[in-house]
C-alpha cells in the first residue's frame, strides 16, 4: 500500500480503498480511517497535461473559504486541506471525506416524484448558500454538475470537485481558471468560451444556481422546456437561454408544458429573481442576484411555509389562499380564476412538503413589483387558503406592528440595500406552545411607522430585545429550544436589509410560538454576532427541550436544544437531533 506525505503537517498516511475515479484522478480513502480524509490523486497524463495544478492546489490551501461551517460531520464542499506527496513528487491533495452512502444527487430530488416540497425547498437553500459561501471567497465555480452536488435527508448540500473552481493565488493574485464540464446549466454568455482558460464572474453561477433552485422547486422543470409556438422547429434550450425565453416569461414563442407546476407557488421575491436571472441576465449578466439575495428569499420562503388541512404532507408559501397541490375536487366551491387560458392545476403526487414559518424576502432585483409582471406573466391564484390544522388554542392575534412596520423595512430593502447575506439555521412552523415564558407574547404592539419614512428595523430588534430580557435572563443556565439564528446586519453592508429579514422572520415565528423570545448571541455562549430565536422555556435536560421540537414537528437542523449560559463555554452547549 503507497504511503504519501502531506505537504503542510508533514505526516505521512497510507492510501487506503479507491472511492471514486474520474477520468483525471482516482479518490482513494485515507488510512488510517480516523484522518476522515480522502486523496485525490492524480493521473501521470492528468499531471504532465496540467502543470499549474501544484500551484492551483497550494493557492486554494492557502485561502479557503468557510466550507466547515454549518455541520460538524459534513462539509458544504470538499476542498483541498493539504498537498500530497510521493517520493518528493506532487500527486494530488487530501480532502475532507464524504460518506456518499446516504446521499442524493441534486438532480434526482429535482427530478423525482417522491420527497416533500419542504425537503426540495430545504435543499435550495442550502445549494445556494454553499454557492454564496464560495463567492464571499471570491471562487467562481463554473458549472455545476449534477454528479458533483449531493444532498441529504436533511436538506444539506455539498459540493464536490472543487479543484475544478476559478481561485485566486493570495499571494501573488494569479487566477486559476475553471476547469469546466460541458453541463446543461451552463450560462448562454458562456456557451462559445473556452472551458479551460476563460476567466469567469460570478454572475455566470448564479445562472446555473438558477436552474437547478428552479428544476427543484417546480418538479424538475427546466426554466427553458416548453411548448414551443414560434415559427420552426424548437430551438436548442441554449439558444432560447441566449434569447431569453425563460418558459414562464409570457413570451408567445415558449409556454409552460400542460402539466408545469404553477409559477405562482413561488412568492414573488423568487419569481423577480428568476426573470432577473433568465430573461434580464440574457443581455446583462451582472442584473443576476447574488446569492445572498437566493439564499435570504429561500429562507423566507422555508419560514411561511403553512400545512394544508387537508393532507399533512402537503406544504406552501402563504402567500398563496389555499393549498396548490389538492386536486380541485378537494378544495372548496368556489370560482377560480384559471392561471392561463387553457391552463391547469397539476394534480401532483401524495407526498409533498410539510411545514414552516412566515417572513420577509431578500431585496429583489430592480423590476416592477407587480405580481402579474405588468401583465406578461400568468395571473395570480385567487382562492381561499386553508386553515392550518387546529391546536386546541385560540390563534395569537398578529401585531399590527409586524405587520405594517415590517412591510416598510421590506420596501426599503427591496429599493436599494445591496445583498442580504444571512447564514445560520432557521425555524419551523407547528402549534403555538405555552411555558413560564408566555407572558411574553402579550407585549404591547408598538404604533405604525409614519408612511413617509420606515423606522430604524436594527432599533426595532433592540427595542425587542430589551422588552424580552428579564424573560430570557430567567433562562440562564438551562437547555431551550432555539429555533432561529441569524447575523446581526448592523455594522456590515447591507446590514439594514438584513436586519429587516431577521426582524420579519422573528416576527413570523412570535406570530406561532408565542413564547418565543428574542436574544442578541453576544450576551449568552456564542461565537458570532447573532440574533437568536428561543422558546421562552427552561428544560432541565438537552433531550426535553429536544422533545419539544419533535413534538412541534420541527425539521431537525432547524430546531435543537442549547444550553444558555453567562459562561462563556459554547462547546457542548448544543446537542443536535437525529
Amino acid at each position: 500500500m503507497t504511503e504519501f506525505v502531506l505537504r503542510r503537517t508533514d505526516r505521512t498516511y497510507r492510501v487506503g480503498e479507491p472511492l471514486d475515479r474520474d477520468g483525471g484522478a482516482v479518490v482513494n480513502a485515507v488510512e488510517p480511517a480516523s484522518s476522515n480524509l480522502a486523496l485525490k490523486q492524480y493521473l501521470p497524463d492528468t499531471l504532465q497535461q496540467r502543470s499549474d495544478l501544484e500551484a492551483r492546489i497550494q493557492a486554494m490551501i492557502d485561502s479557503p473559504p468557510a466550507y466547515r461551517a454549518g455541520r460538524s460531520d459534513l462539509p458544504s464542499c470538499a476542498w483541498p486541506e493539504d498537498a500530497a506527496y510521493v517520493s518528493g513528487r506532487f500527486v494530488g491533495f487530501v480532502m475532507p471525506r464524504v460518506d456518499t452512502a446516504g446521499a442524493v444527487a441534486v438532480h434526482d430530488v429535482a427530478t423525482s416524484r417522491a420527497g416533500t416540497w419542504r425537503h426540495r425547498v430545504a435543499v435550495a437553500e442550502s445549494l445556494a448558500r454553499a454557492v454564496a459561501l464560495l463567492h464571499d471567497a471570491d471562487v467562481v465555480l463554473g458549472d455545476l454538475p449534477e454528479r458533483n452536488l449531493l444532498s441529504w435527508g436533511d436538506g444539506w448540500v455539498t459540493l464536490l470537485g472543487c479543484d475544478r473552481m476559478q481561485v485566486v493565488d493570495p499571494g501573488s493574485g494569479r487566477r486559476f481558471p475553471c476547469r469546466a464540464e460541458p453541463d446543461g446549466s451552463r450560462a448562454p454568455e458562456l456557451m462559445h468560451a473556452s472551458m479551460g482558460s476563460t476567466l469567469r464572474t460570478s454572475s455566470s453561477d448564479i445562472f446555473s444556481l438558477a436552474v437547478r433552485i428552479h428544476m427543484l422547486l417546480l418538479h424538475g422543470g427546466h426554466p427553458f422546456q416548453g411548448q414551443w409556438r414560434g415559427r420552426g422547429h424548437r430551438p436548442a434550450q441554449h439558444v432560447l437561454a441566449g434569447d431569453g425565453l425563460w418558459s414562464y416569461a409570457g413570451n408567445p414563442k415558449l409556454a409552460p408544458l400542460p402539466d408545469a407546476v404553477p409559477l405562482e407557488v413561488l412568492p414573488q421575491a423568487l419569481r423577480q429573481y428568476f426573470r432577473a436571472a433568465f430573461v434580464d441576465g440574457a443581455r446583462r449578466p451582472q442584473d443576476r442576484p447574488p446569492a445572498h439575495q437566493w439564499v435570504a428569499a429561500l429562507m423566507a420562503l422555508r419560514e411561511s411555509l403553512v400545512t394544508c388541512a387537508r393532507e399533512p404532507d402537503h406544504v406552501h408559501g402563504d402567500h398563496l389562499p389555499e393549498c396548490p397541490w389538492c386536486p380541485p375536487e378537494a378544495l372548496p366551491t368556489r370560482p377560480v380564476r384559471p392561471v392561463r387560458p387553457g391552463y391547469t392545476r397539476p394534480h401532483l403526487p401524495a407526498r409533498r412538503p410539510a411545514t414552516a414559518a412566515a417572513s420577509s424576502p431578500g431585496p429583489a432585483p430592480t423590476r416592477p413589483a407587480d405580481d402579474t409582471d405588468s401583465g406578461t406573466g400568468p395571473a395570480p391564484l385567487t382562492v381561499r387558503l386553508a386553515p392550518t390544522p387546529s391546536t386546541g388554542r385560540r390563534p395569537t392575534p398578529p401585531r399590527r406592528r409586524s405587520a405594517l412596520r415590517v412591510a416598510a423595512w421590506v420596501a426599503l430593502a427591496v429599493v436599494g440595500i445591496g445583498a442580504v447575506g444571512v447564514a445560520g439555521a432557521t425555524s419551523r412552523s407547528g402549534p403555538a406552545v405555552t411555558g413560564p415564558a408566555g407572558a411574553a407574547s402579550t407585549r404591547a404592539a408598538s404604533a405604525p411607522p409614519s408612511a413617509g419614512e420606515p423606522q430604524d428595523p436594527t432599533a426595532a430588534l433592540e427595542r425587542m430585545r430589551a422588552e424580552d430580557a428579564a424573560t430570557v435572563e430567567a433562562l440562564a443556565e438551562s437547555w431551550v429550544a432555539q429555533l432561529s439564528a441569524r447575523p446581526a446586519g448592523a455594522g456590515t453592508a447591507g446590514g439594514t436589509a438584513a436586519d429587516a429579514a431577521v426582524l420579519a422572520g422573528h416576527d413570523a415565528l412570535r406570530k406561532r410560538y408565542p413564547a418565543a423570545v428574542l436574544l442578541r448571541s453576544t450576551d449568552w455562549n456564542y461565537g458570532g454576532d447573532f440574533w437568536i430565536t428561543v422558546i421562552g422555556e427552561r428544560f432541565a435536560t438537552a433531550e426535553e427541550a429536544n422533545a419539544w421540537c419533535d413534538t412541534h414537528r420541527i425539521a431537525p437542523r432547524e430546531c435543537f436544544a442549547k444550553e444558555l449560559s453567562h459562561s462563556g463555554a459554547v462547546e457542548g452547549s448544543e446537542r443536535y437531533r437525529g
